[in-house]
Parts: C-alpha cells; sequence; structure tokens
C-alpha cells in the first residue's frame, strides 16, 4: 500500500472534514476545494482573506509571498490591503543579510501594490532545508465580490496570461545555463522580458476582469499549473469542464524547458496567468481589456454540464506540480534500477504465467514460496525453465548501457534489485555489458513489491533514501520505492498507466530519461 502523500497540495479530500462545518454569519464564504479567499463582512464591508506559502523556491521567497496572496484577493473582487508574513529562516540561511534581503522583499512588494505590513513572525526554524515565507492578505471587496466556483452550463472558461511562465523561471534559476543554453536566444529573450514586464502578479487583469459583465468567476492558476487550476474550478463549480489544451497560450521558451525536461507546460508552476468564467458575449469585451494590459486571451475550455464532484475533459489533473517532477532527480547519490523490462526486454507474458503456474496471489513469488512441497519445488523449476527461455531471447533496452556510463561518470552509484534469479541476472548483465556497483535478486531472500531489496541495496552503497532514485516499469517498483521512502520512482512507460499516473517522473524510454538526467547531473548546476 502507498500511502505517503507526494510533495505538493494535499488533496482536498483529507482536509474537508476538518474545516466544515457551522461558520459565523458574518463569513459569506468559508473552505472550499479551489476557493482562493474567504468572504468575510465586517460591519458593511465585505473583506477577502487569503493564505499561502511560497515553498517552491528560495529565490525572492518575501516578493512572492505578497504578490501571490495578492492574487488570491484580487479574484475575490478585491483590493488587496493588509499583508501579515510569517518567515520560516532554514538554519542554513540564517544570516542577518538573509533575514534582511527576505523583509525587504516583502517591504518592497506591499509598497509596490499600495498594501500595507500590519504584522507577522519571523524565527530560524530548525529542519528546513531552504526558507519559507507564510503570508495572509486581506483588501476589501469593491464592486461585486467573485469566486472560483461560479461556472454554470454553458459558460466559457478562457486564460489570460502564458501557462507555466513562473515554472519556466524557476527552472531556469534552478538549472542555470545548463537549461537556458538549449534555448535560442531569441526565445529566451522573450521569456525573460515577460517575467519582467508582468511577472506573477494578475491583480491588474483580475480587477479588470471583475469589472466586465457577464464574468461569472475568476481563479489565478498557481501549484499544477493550468490543468489543477481548471480541475479546481470545475470542482468549486460542480461542473464538466471540456478542455482545449491546444489553445492553451504558452511562450516558445516554456515549452522548449517542457521539452527538455519531459515535463508538461499545462502543469507548470503558474502564477501569473488567471482563469476567467464568463458567459460567451463576454468574451471580446475581456479580450480588450486583457489585452490592453499586454497579454494574450484565449478560450481554453467550455462548461458542457452539471458534476458534483467537478471534472475536466480533454487535460488530465496536475496535483504534483511539474516543477518538482523536475527538479526530482537532483541531487541524489544513488539510482536502483529494475531490470526486465526496464534495462532489458524479456519476453514474457505474465498472464500466461501466471496461469500456466495456477498463481492466485498478487506476487508470484509469494505465491509459491507458500505452497507445501513437492509443489512449490515443481512450480520454481517450472518457472526458472520459463525465466531461462526468456533470458535466452531477450535484448537489451536501447539507452541502457549510455545512460548507466552517464551515471558512472557523475559519481552516482548504481544497484540492481531483480526479482529474477542471480544467474539469470548476471548472465544478462554480463551479456549486455551492464555494470552496477551492487545487485540483489530474489536469491538474496527478499524481492519486490517489498521494499526491503531496495532498502539492503541501499544500505549496501551507504545512501540513505532521501537521496536515491528508483527507476522501473510497474506498479511493484513503486510501491517499493514509495515505502523504502526514496526521494523519487521514476517508471517508464505510458503516463496515464497505473504505474505511470503514480510516479514521481514518467518517461517512455531509458534515452528520454537519460536526456532529463544530464540536465540534472551537470555539474554546472550544482547549488
Amino acid at each position: 500500500m502507498i500511502d505517503r502523500l507526494p510533495p505538493g497540495k494535499v488533496p482536498w479530500d483529507l482536509v474537508a472534514r476538518h474545516v466544515s462545518g457551522p461558520l459565523p454569519g458574518n463569513v459569506e464564504l468559508g473552505p472550499g476545494p479551489g476557493e482562493d479567499a474567504a468572504l468575510v463582512r465586517f460591519g458593511d464591508a465585505l473583506w477577502a482573506v487569503a493564505s499561502d506559502p511560497i515553498s517552491f523556491t528560495a529565490e525572492q521567497a518575501g516578493r512572492l509571498a505578497v504578490l501571490v496572496n495578492a492574487n488570491d484577493v484580487a479574484v475575490a473582487g478585491a483590493r488587496p490591503a493588509l499583508f501579515v508574513a510569517v518567515l520560516l529562516v532554514a538554519p542554513s540561511e540564517a544570516t542577518p543579510e538573509r533575514i534582511d534581503r527576505l523583509l525587504a522583499e516583502i517591504r518592497a512588494a506591499c509598497d509596490e501594490l499600495g498594501v500595507a505590513l500590519i504584522g507577522g513572525h519571523t524565527e530560524v526554524s530548525p529542519g528546513l532545508e531552504h526558507s519559507v515565507v507564510v503570508g495572509t492578505m486581506l483588501g476589501p471587496v469593491e464592486g461585486r465580490s467573485l469566486r472560483t466556483g461560479g461556472l454554470a452550463p454553458g459558460c466559457r472558461v478562457s486564460l489570460a496570461g502564458w501557462a507555466g511562465l513562473e515554472g519556466s523561471g524557476v527552472l531556469l534559476d534552478e538549472f542555470g545555463e545548463a537549461l537556458a543554453g538549449r534555448i535560442p536566444a531569441v526565445e529566451l529573450d522573450a521569456l525573460r522580458a515577460a517575467l519582467a514586464e508582468h511577472g506573477i502578479s494578475i491583480v491588474g487583469p483580475a480587477r479588470a476582469a471583475a469589472g466586465v459583465d457577464g464574468v461569472v468567476a475568476l481563479h489565478d492558476v498557481t501549484e499544477g499549473g493550468v490543468g489543477e487550476a481548471l480541475y479546481e474550478m470545475a470542482r468549486a463549480s460542480g461542473v464538466t469542464i471540456e478542455a482545449r489544451p491546444e489553445a492553451i497560450p504558452v511562450l516558445p521558451a516554456t515549452r522548449r524547458i517542457a521539452g527538455l525536461l519531459s515535463i508538461d507546460p499545462a502543469g507548470l508552476l503558474g502564477s501569473g496567468a488567471l482563469l476567467v468564467g464568463h458567459e460567451p458575449d463576454a468574451a471580446d469585451a475581456l479580450a480588450r481589456v486583457v489585452g490592453a494590459l499586454g497579454l494574450p486571451f484565449a478560450e481554453i475550455g467550455a462548461v458542457t454540464g452539471p458534476a458534483p464532484e467537478g471534472s475536466v475533459s480533454g487535460l488530465r489533473r496536475f496535483p504534483r506540480d511539474e516543477v518538482l517532477r523536475a527538479l526530482a532527480l537532483r541531487g541524489a547519490a544513488a539510482w536502483v534500477f529494475d531490470m526486465d523490462g526496464t534495462l532489458v526486454d524479456s519476453p514474457y507474458d505474465w498472464t500466461a504465467i501466471r496461469r500456466r503456474l495456477d498463481v492466485r496471489s498478487p506476487s508470484i513469488i509469494d505465491d509459491i514460496e507458500q505452497r507445501p512441497e513437492p509443489g512449490r519445488t515443481r512450480a520454481w523449476q517450472e518457472l526458472r525453465r520459463i525465466e531461462n527461455h526468456a533470458t535466452e531471447r531477450a535484448t537489451a533496452m536501447p539507452g541502457a548501457r549510455e545512460l548507466l556510463d552517464l551515471l558512472r561518470r557523475h559519481g552516482v552509484r548504481t544497484a540492481l534489485v531483480t526479482n529474477n534469479s542471480r544467474e539469470n541476472a548476471e548472465a544478462l548483465l554480463e551479456r549486455f555489458d551492464l555494470r552496477f556497483d551492487l545487485v540483489i535478486t530474489r536469491d538474496d531472500g527478499v524481492w519486490k513489491p517489498s521494499p526491503a531489496p531496495i532498502e539492503r541495496a541501499l544500505d549496501g552503497l551507504g545512501v540513505d533514501p532521501s537521496r536515491a532514485v528508483v527507476v522501473g516499469d510497474s506498479r511493484y517498483d513503486l510501491e517499493a520505492g514509495r515505502t523504502a521512502g526514496v526521494r523519487a520512482v521514476v517508471i517508464l512507460g505510458p503516463p496515464d498507466g497505473e504505474a505511470g499516473r503514480q510516479a514521481d517522473l514518467c518517461f517512455p524510454n531509458l534515452d528520454a530519461l537519460a536526456r532529463h538526467a544530464e540536465l540534472c547531473l551537470d555539474e554546472g548546476n550544482a547549488r
């Protein structure tokens, strides 16, 4: 069972029961899936209140905290006015200069937006890799209030701004010249110009859109990008949105970054982009007011009907932001590989094998081990015959040796963990010249989906699971890696497959993984 949540937003279902229940009469909008801000009435005035952390990056965390929280109150139809900041400073950054810089960033961003900094808290917090800034923004609603959940059948959903703009900037900062050097200068200049001119604030377009008749909902794009924001809007509204991913505005540099890192720009950190729910006849007016701000405006979806839990067709969800996926392999000191289906193409028909051996349990090995004699011995003999036959016909996956060589050149330790026998594993490794620092097979008395073989491999390599990556092709690899607590599980195969959907990273083949790894391992990236 996989019960460890990956980094990113916690699923709403885990939160809902703790924040549901009666609210004071002056709270007009409380907690809800996808809602960016609460709406609270103080006397005759209606105020929006929002809180968000900056946890992805240490770069300009103070400034980002102000802007992200300002976005959340702006999409409620409010003017950002009051800000409270909590600074949790990582011990590795706990210098007076670093704290001064964070506070200066907060002050400058507040001044830029006309926001008053009214309080907060600052401390050095143990256990943090980098500093985290948590902000709370309050603002009075001027005009009518809006919410994420205002869509109804017949409405359209449009995007103001570019998908993945913020995430592109984060990835350029993280990967440096190793990434920037692979992007044409003209595309890179356009991306940097968009970041400099528009940044991640959507206060301007949100306030402009709120003044257009026929606008029924606003939602700022953040973690999980446009894909996750669309789902949040659909769920908050209780509708189905039919998405048009081909219509989503994406800068050429963002698209190129996504291609180099094998990620999807629709799921890339997207502050600076705004989803607008509107009646069809409001589109022209919206295009004019948004265009006047120098931003693209494109219809990317339509509401086709009710759906109590919300749904989006045509574009998958991104519960884990693509930035986190792109950075998952950074700093890994050891890679643990599966063999069959990952490094070696062995012609196994597992359905036929299970039928032939009369396997009733999920694990073939567990099933055989639990049988009484002489049935157990006969089953092992038959399985070995099947494996030997497959080994004779096996071929190496394209790029297998090259990937292992790449890791070795960068000083990364490698291990093979396979449920095959040691005899077959060693025969295949010798035939295809695949070299590892350590090999664990079922003959060592441990096998997947138990985490034990991965734990034993990492213990032998002297590497903590938090600095290790598991690469495989199946649910067993995913379960074993997650339970062992490794930093990332990479699955080779379709992203919409059972294992691919849950993996930290998914690649179609080893060549694609190697291209990604080369960027992550580049010595020029070291931070």
